[in-house]
């Protein structure tokens, strides 16, 4: 092998580890980079969740009230036959 193949060698040599470098950043950034977007749906998630039972508490508390009410109309229905 003369040098001038030797040297062509060498270049695609690290041409090659080159690109392998930089196509195992962007798999990492985009491994890094969907780990934080499902970090961010689960945390929307959870609070969503949370929100919800409040909800569904002061959705209870209302109907509770409202039957209060209505058992009161009713009574006063009957009470006016």
């Amino acid at each position: 092998m003369n040098m001038g193949q030797a040297g062509m060698l060498f270049v695609f040599g690290f041409g090659l580890l080159v690109t392998a470098v930089i196509i195992a950043g962007i798999v990492y950034a985009a491994t890094t980079a969907k780990a934080k977007a499902s970090v961010a749906r689960e945390d929307a998630y959870h609070e969503l969740a949370a929100k919800m039972s409040l909800d569904s508490t002061e959705v209870q508390a209302s109907l509770a009230e409202i039957k209060g009410r209505l058992a009161n109309v009713e009574r006063m229905l009957k009470e006016v036959d």
